[in-house]
């Protein structure tokens, strides 16, 4: 993953990426190349919203992952 041109992370098998805008309803934070070939599944915003604001705990296991992926970014993207 890159933002900004650097390099903040590497993705392997079965990670995800897209949530922050997808949960913030904001433009992508981070832009993210295959090294490989790789199966991708998407989701459209509203099934996304649906299946993971729609339970509490797991409303807030998706904030702590969108507030711990801006930690690493620059300081104005850090407060979506």
């Amino acid at each position: 993953m890159t933002a900004d041109g650097n390099h903040i992370g590497t993705l392997g098998s079965a990670d995800y990426f897209g949530e922050i805008a997808l949960l913030r309803d904001v433009p992508r934070t981070a832009t993210v190349t295959a090294k490989t070939e790789v199966e991708l599944f998407a989701l459209d915003r509203d099934e996304f919203l649906s299946a993971v604001t729609g339970h509490a705990a797991s409303a807030e296991a998706a904030d702590a992952v969108v507030a711990s992926r801006l930690s690493g970014l620059r300081p104005g993207v850090a407060s979506l």
